[in-house]
């Protein structure tokens, strides 16, 4: 988990050190991310190069490819050649000592050739990373990703950005939008309000304008997208007493949000299963205060009422965040440090209650062996926003669009992926295909 301060100068390079043989059977499958980062190798704001790798794909073919220069088995240095240009690394790390790591690492002898070879490129990261710790090592070698804070607590023991692709695409989606860039592709922008406009659009297919109610819901959701990306880049600008603040200042915004969400689908439902309550206080998602309401919907359309309880679990748990923003003593906010023998970490977060836990446990909070933190981003009594709130709006999306199918909303994205011709199209269909972030 990567939270020091990494956006402190959004005008500089950053060098990305793509994992060769990730990128190539990523590519095999169509990975989407694996080619929406590729499709930014000629950004003025990226400097990508790539470790030594036969590859089929022209688009990883376009990333120059650094050598290793060996004498008797042993690296002396790294050799990038570029159009009109050649740079030259001392190595500086002896065999010897990437096998003790390596060894460290599996726990065992390494096996020469491939095992070792995995390794290899982590130090050739320490070496990118030596002057300017901002570039990142793009892979999904699940040992590297497993070990990551292990190597910079460690040996080669500095900062060495190795990301998965998922995270990785959220970082550089990040790293522009803080230097006021909204890219598309390395060569395509568009203006802010027209990124997060078709990224909603895309989460929430069976959105068509028109309706009062749905367009207040659409655009609560377009402010939530808003929102989660800048605590994101507080989670990415490290830990101090102001990117607390500010990230908490976002966070509990999302959460008004994503409770008027809940209200504009109740008053929605009111008057389209003519339920017709009068007193709109009533009107709600909530089991409690709007237990009378939900009774109502199921005699009237039992579907919607199975939609929601099946989300019971997460509505309870966005109301419960509610009480405590809006009408409570609020959010107990720390920066939280952890230290164990493989990996040391620290992150803003909050403190949540047992009602909370209890809540985020039924919705299956499954860990992971490249995070200290589960998905809903909760260790024990603490919960990490940015986390958090990329999983709540992953789940708010299914279930807004589930139930807009039940309001009988068809899908405005089928309607214009039949256009492909048009230019509306066209950018969405773009969009859809090459952009990062959430």
């Amino acid at each position: 988990m990567e939270t020091r301060n990494l956006l402190k100068d959004a005008t500089r390079k950053i060098k990305v050190h793509l994992d060769s043989k990730t990128f190539d059977d990523l590519l095999g499958s169509n990975d989407r991310l694996a080619v929406a980062i590729l499709r930014h190798h000629d950004s003025d704001m990226l400097e990508f190069v790539r470790s030594p790798f036969e590859t089929k794909h022209e688009e990883l073919k376009k990333v120059v490819e650094y050598r290793l220069l060996s004498t008797d088995h042993q690296v002396e240095s790294i050799e990038i050649v570029r159009e009109g240009s050649e740079e030259r690394m001392l190595f500086g790390y002896q065999m010897k000592d990437i096998r003790t790591t390596a060894a460290s690492i599996y726990q065992r002898e390494p096996k020469d050739g491939e095992e070792l070879d995995r390794i290899v490129p982590v130090f050739v990261q320490a070496v990118f990373n030596r002057f300017d710790e901002s570039g990142l090592y793009i892979t999904h070698d699940k040992v590297l990703l497993k070990n990551r804070s292990w190597f910079e607590s460690h040996f080669p023991g500095r900062r060495l950005g190795i990301m998965s692709t998922d995270e990785a695409s959220r970082f550089l989606d990040l790293f522009f939008k803080k230097g006021g860039q909204y890219f598309v592709t390395g060569r395509f922008s568009l203006n802010k309000g027209y990124w997060y406009w078709l990224s909603m659009r895309l989460k929430l297919p069976r959105y068509n304008v028109g309706d009062p109610l749905l367009d207040a819901m659409a655009f609560r959701f377009y402010y939530c997208l808003m929102a989660l990306d800048e605590i994101g880049i507080q989670f990415y600008s490290g830990v101090t007493n102001d990117t607390q603040d500010s990230m908490l200042y976002h966070f509990n915004y999302t959460i008004s949000l994503i409770t008027g969400i809940f209200d504009n689908l109740a008053l929605k439902t009111n008057s389209h299963v003519r339920i017709n309550f009068a007193d709109l206080r009533k009107v709600s998602l909530s089991n409690k205060s709007g237990r009378e309401f939900l009774d109502a919907v199921r005699d009237k359309d039992p579907k919607i009422r199975n939609h929601i309880n099946s989300y019971v679990n997460f509505i309870q748990l966005i109301y419960t965040f509610r009480e405590l923003v809006l009408h409570r003593e609020g959010l107990a906010k720390t920066a939280f440090q952890y230290r164990g023998e493989d990996a040391t970490w620290q992150a803003n977060m909050v403190e949540i209650t047992g009602e909370q836990t209890d809540h985020i446990k039924q919705c299956h909070d499954a860990g992971s062996n490249a995070d200290p933190l589960p998905e809903w981003g909760v260790y024990k009594t603490f919960l990490e926003p940015y986390k958090f709130s990329r999983k709540a709006l992953t789940w708010l999306a299914r279930f807004v669009d589930e139930y807009l199918g039940m309001l009988g909303q068809l899908s405005f994205i089928d309607q214009e992926k039949a256009k492909p011709n048009e230019s509306f199209a066209q950018t969405l269909l773009s969009f859809e295909k090459y952009h990062l972030g959430f």
